[in-house]
């Protein structure tokens, strides 16, 4: 007489429902997305002199902005998809909690 041994999976946490999960995941790809849109960093250049502090006089450039700002200034495009995102799961999550019955108290 043989044993037949079967594997159950253990069972879900009681928190993990439909919605749980759909915001795990929600959230898992959005930092997925904000990390691989974020720009590699330049190699450095061993040969390359760091700049000078002397101002020089540019008839064309009028800005104060350093050069490091200029090179990433696509970054606060993350900034905002991630600030839009944060609030529309704010709102949607508001509205289902006000569209939901309350509970019948016990009697």
């Amino acid at each position: 007489m043989k044993r037949k041994f079967s594997i159950t999976p253990p069972p879900w946490p009681a928190w993990l429902d439909r919605r749980s999960l759909i915001l795990l995941i929600i959230a898992a790809i959005f930092l997925l997305t904000l990390a691989w849109s974020e720009p590699l960093p330049k190699p450095s250049q061993p040969g390359k002199r760091a700049a000078s502090l002397t101002p020089s006089i540019n008839a064309q450039e009028t800005s104060d902005m350093p050069e490091e700002w200029k090179d990433n200034a696509e970054q606060t495009n993350g900034i905002l998809l991630g600030g839009i995102i944060l609030v529309s799961i704010i709102v949607i999550g508001s509205f289902s909690g006000m569209r939901r019955k309350p509970p019948l108290p016990p009697h």
